[in-house]
């Protein structure tokens, strides 16, 4: 009974890990996906904004 728990437990935790890892780090790619965006979107805003001033 308790081989079979460490066998499970050994078999599943592996793949959870890698999951949590990889999860995390696309969720830190995301964030910086979205901070750049916003960067362009203010960029891209200011830039129309000088265009209308111009005329």
């Amino acid at each position: 009974m308790e081989q079979n728990l460490l066998t499970a437990i050994s078999s599943v935790g592996f793949p959870i890990v890698v999951t949590l890892y990889l999860l995390t780090s696309f969720q830190r790619s995301m964030d910086r996906f979205t901070d750049q965006l916003s960067e362009l979107v203010k960029e891209l805003q200011h830039q129309r904004h000088m265009i209308h001033c111009k005329r």
